[in-house]
């Protein structure tokens, strides 16, 4: 209970702080929010309820077969360098998880809900379908499980990769001289941007949400779009136009083989 509470009051903190830059410093204008929150509000309101349901089945799994496993606790590490560990190999996790989800067709077909949003906004981090909530979370309890991942660092890393997520989804941008030097770590709104555009090459770079080291290391990191940022086109890859329209449309995404579509 305490966990999350913990989450949820982190998650509206950010998210309200997040809120008011985009509104206050908006990088630019968005032309379809109203329809789009709507979506992704109730995306977000499946997916909490999904979690709620099936991580506290989950982590009593994780509890008692870690005792049995669990690599990380095997090495005679002090605890600090298992969390600061368990911290990076999570977030390899995640990168390695988000670049499958792009890779393998049948994974891209629920991955692609989080792609059809047409604009992006603090809003946009909580767009996934509650099929990929639920295989992000037996992908990271068995991971949790082999590695033997302390519970305070899978609490850290949770609140971290939310508020990464809102932060580099958000309609604003920093400034160019931070921006330069944050992304040689983390993840940045401008950044994220270009693995969100509606071109293939494009979307299949930048797949870190926290750190951008991976992206970095594994070549997959992507400074500028092709054709300038002016004329990124945010959406859905391999389309002009196309968005759902109403949430039918986005729930049952998954299950439709989607033509080429404009």
């Amino acid at each position: 209970m305490i966990d999350f509470t913990v989450r949820i009051g982190v998650f509206v903190l950010v998210f309200s702080l997040l809120i008011f830059w985009q509104w206050n410093k908006p990088r630019g204008k968005l032309l379809q929010w109203r329809r789009r929150w709507r979506h992704n509000l109730f995306l977000l309101a499946i997916g909490a309820m999904s979690v709620r349901v099936i991580q506290p089945l989950l982590l009593s799994i994780v509890a008692v077969f870690s005792q049995d496993f669990g690599l990380l606790g095997r090495l005679g590490l002090p605890f600090w360098v298992v969390f600061l560990l368990s911290i990076l190999l999570l977030d390899c996790l995640i990168y390695w998880q988000h670049r499958l989800f792009h890779r393998v067709a049948f994974l891209w077909r629920i991955h692609r809900v989080h792609h059809s949003d047409p604009e992006l906004d603090v809003s946009s981090a909580v767009r996934f379908h509650p099929i990929e909530i639920v295989l992000s979370l037996c992908i990271k309890a068995l991971t949790v499980c082999l590695l033997g991942i302390p519970i305070e660092a899978v609490l850290v890393f949770d609140i971290l990769l939310n508020a990464s997520a809102m932060f580099n989804h958000t309609n604003a941008r920093l400034p160019v001289n931070i921006e330069t030097w944050v992304k040689k770590v983390f993840v940045t709104p401008d950044m994220h941007r270009i693995h969100h555009s509606r071109v293939n090459l494009e979307a299949n770079s930048n797949y870190g949400f926290f750190l951008s080291i991976w992206d970095a290391f594994f070549k997959t990191k992507r400074n500028d779009a092709l054709g300038g940022d002016g004329n990124l086109k945010i959406g859905m890859p391999d389309t002009v136009t196309y968005q759902p329209t109403s949430l039918k449309e986005v729930l049952v995404m998954p299950f439709k083989l989607l033509r080429r579509l404009r």
